[in-house]
């Protein structure tokens, strides 16, 4: 069984904090994109390959494929960062069997009707709702880019912004 140790929510995928903090952080040695493009383009999932050190494993699934993630012989004892590109992603993930009581929200491109929670997350009022749905699951949801900076319970700032 794998030793999940951080879900992300990350649209750059595998990006410098990823390697340089994150990785480093959690003390990863497996990473599994979840992304439904991604899971059948080839010649992207190589060039992630490429990026990662080799001591790391990888593999990118596809949302569907996720309950399958838990008994996968290749993250069999591994520290696994789990990272998707929306929250809609995390949402069906967490629906799907990958159970986490954290999520990270590290980089959230700025899109039609979006709200900025920081710097680099923004979100929607769907998002909002996948956030409040999550919270009320249990989970403890953070905006956080890389480990050094203070993470920012999700749940504070919408009630600051009162959405």
């Amino acid at each position: 069984m794998m030793d999940l140790r951080l879900v992300r929510v990350d649209d750059r995928f595998i990006h410098g904090q990823i390697l340089e903090a994150w990785i480093p952080y959690l003390g990863a040695d497996g990473v599994i994109i979840v992304n439904d493009r991604l899971s059948s383009d080839e010649f992207q999932k190589s060039i992630m390959e490429m990026a990662l050190p080799d001591r790391i494993r990888f593999k990118v699934s596809s949302v569907d494929d996720v309950p399958r993630l838990e008994g996968d012989t290749l993250f069999k004892d591994k520290r696994v960062l789990v990272i998707v590109s929306s929250l809609v992603d995390a949402f069906n993930i967490y629906n799907k069997g990958i159970t986490f009581n954290r999520l990270n929200i590290g980089n959230l491109k700025v899109h039609d009707g979006s709200y900025q929670l920081s710097f680099s997350v923004w979100v929607n009022n769907k998002d909002i709702e996948i956030i409040k749905s999550l919270i009320s699951k249990g989970v403890y949801v953070a905006v956080q880019s890389v480990p050094r900076e203070r993470e920012i319970n999700a749940k504070d700032i919408l009630q600051m912004i009162k959405l």
